[in-house]
């Protein structure tokens, strides 16, 4: 831990012809919706009548399952109220959802050279698709798994594990791309070999990253990794 982790763009890294699939995070990572996920849980504990948290606390949990963080803001006992809750309040923001710069670019890329596409996300399902389809991505997508279809999220390994058993994959055929350490553990105790943070102005230090992670600065420059 006390190493420098490598920057893409000096490492020399490049995927080996063995990788089959890309494996991405959701928000923060493909969609730029960290803020609005953040103002949709503290619009649910105002509506809930709980103390409202602040936005650094907030900013804090995500990464986390849905139904954790709800249990976290709101208690055990309604969880899954708030988690209702903040679903609806969401919806009704999904029309300012915006992919992440490149994302498109990435995806379409990545698929033109013959990857799978996987998205594995703490949102729950419905919303992780609206998402996708808000922000023009779900196109590219060939299979996902949200936090409401995992009994442990991140950074446990089950949600990755699932993703990749339904791609009928096994961790020596996959990348993963995150923004946050829940992403970047998860791929990391499921034993991928290749984990790759994009670092965003959310992550306020590298200095807790393992060294075996990749750190890009934004989604283009896994690019210059897929060059043949």
């Amino acid at each position: 831990m006390g190493h420098k982790p490598v920057e893409v763009y000096d490492s020399g890294v490049r995927l080996n012809r063995g990788i089959k699939a890309m494996i991405f995070d959701l928000d923060g990572t493909l969609v730029d919706t960290v803020d609005l996920h953040i103002n949709s849980w503290i619009r649910t504990c105002e509506i809930m009548g709980m103390e409202v948290p602040s936005v650094d606390y907030v900013r804090s949990l995500m990464g986390m399952r849905a139904l954790d963080i709800a249990a976290r803001l709101c208690g055990q006992e309604r969880a899954r109220e708030a988690l209702a809750i903040k679903n609806r309040v969401y919806e009704s923001l999904i029309t300012n959802v915006r992919p992440v710069s490149g994302a498109a670019e990435v995806l379409s890329s990545l698929k033109r050279r013959g990857y799978l596409v996987g998205v594995v996300t703490s949102s729950v399902r419905s919303i992780a698709r609206k998402s996708l389809e808000a922000a023009g991505l779900l196109q590219y997508v060939d299979a996902l798994v949200a936090g409401d279809e995992v009994s442990r999220g991140k950074p446990d390994p089950e949600p990755l594990l699932k993703l990749l058993s339904n791609l009928k994959l096994n961790v020596d055929d996959v990348v993963v791309v995150g923004d946050t350490l829940y992403d970047i553990m998860m791929g990391i105790n499921a034993g991928v070999k290749l984990v790759i943070l994009l670092k965003t102005r959310d992550l306020k230090s590298v200095d807790n990253v393992p060294v075996n992670v990749v750190i890009i600065n934004s989604l283009t420059e896994l690019l210059e990794l897929i060059k043949q």
